[in-house]
């Protein structure tokens, strides 16, 4: 539960610098609350006994619907301009209307368990999250007033999360969790929404896009293939452990991927 310290370090230093001067700011907290507690709560139902398993899927899936659908329901009684939405390299947007609810809940589950997925070795979860966190902030940092306020929870959560990685980093000695990884899911696909720039998640995020894709084509594939699997295991980084490749050069080549995805993602800054 070592994301307790990412988080509660990450929402000290934004709120002392100014992270709740505008709405969007309570937002990002209110969605880092409230998955996060979700995310504690399963890690202290683990302690209970030796082959505990914690909350089950499905209330972790509610409660990310029902920040999203908060999210979504709050901006869009206040400023239809939130439901407009950047196409990544088109030069256009779209706008989603009262589709924003359920695309906000759709990215906020997403995000969540697609970066607790990830969250299966030393230090690959908070490296690809600081990555992405940054090309986030880099993308609202020419915005408006209130979007600029965006850039200090990117720079207090990819921080936390850099700070995280001399504890985390392989051989690990903290974990995060699944308040770390959901609470830090939930502040990415926020932020993501806020600053107009979900759709750009799909590439800045891509490791945790992949990573999600490759364990519901596993489900897919074994329900209705007759139990046939497409990967060795999933998530994907298991797959890739699996083919051979030490669990160091795994995550090191996944922050690579990270790295170029989001560099890839900032084209965005020229297009606005």
């Amino acid at each position: 539960m070592g994301g307790v310290f990412v988080l509660c370090i990450a929402v000290l230093v934004a709120v002392a610098t100014g992270g709740l001067r505008h709405r969007e700011g309570w937002l990002v907290l209110g969605a880092i609350l409230g998955l996060g507690t979700v995310g504690l709560l399963d890690d202290l139902m683990k302690f209970r006994g030796q082959n505990a398993t914690g909350l089950r899927g499905l209330p972790k899936f509610v409660v990310a619907l029902a920040v999203g659908a908060a999210i979504g329901l709050s901006f869009s009684m206040r400023s239809a301009s939130y439901s407009i939405l950047e196409i990544p390299w088109a030069h256009k947007t779209i706008d989603l209307g009262w589709g924003w609810v359920p695309f906000a809940m759709l990215v906020m589950a997403g995000c969540a368990h697609a970066v607790n997925l990830t969250d299966g070795m030393d230090g690959l979860a908070p490296g690809c999250l600081a990555i992405a966190l940054c090309a986030l902030g880099m993308l609202v940092v020419d915005g408006e007033p209130h979007s600029r306020s965006l850039l200090v929870w990117c720079a207090s959560l990819a921080g936390a999360c850099t700070g995280f990685l001399w504890f985390n980093s392989f051989p690990a000695s903290v974990y995060l969790g699944d308040v770390g990884a959901m609470g830090l899911g939930a502040a990415l696909g926020t932020i993501g929404l806020l600053a107009h720039a979900a759709l750009w998640l799909v590439v800045i995020g891509g490791v945790f896009v992949a990573e999600a894709l490759s364990v519901m084509l596993q489900v897919a594939s074994y329900k209705w293939r007759n139990k046939r699997r497409i990967f060795r295991v999933a998530p994907l980084h298991h797959h890739v452990h699996l083919g051979g490749i030490t669990e160091p050069k795994v995550i090191v080549r996944f922050w690579i991927m990270g790295l170029l995805l989001a560099a890839a993602g900032l084209t965005a800054a020229r297009l606005r």
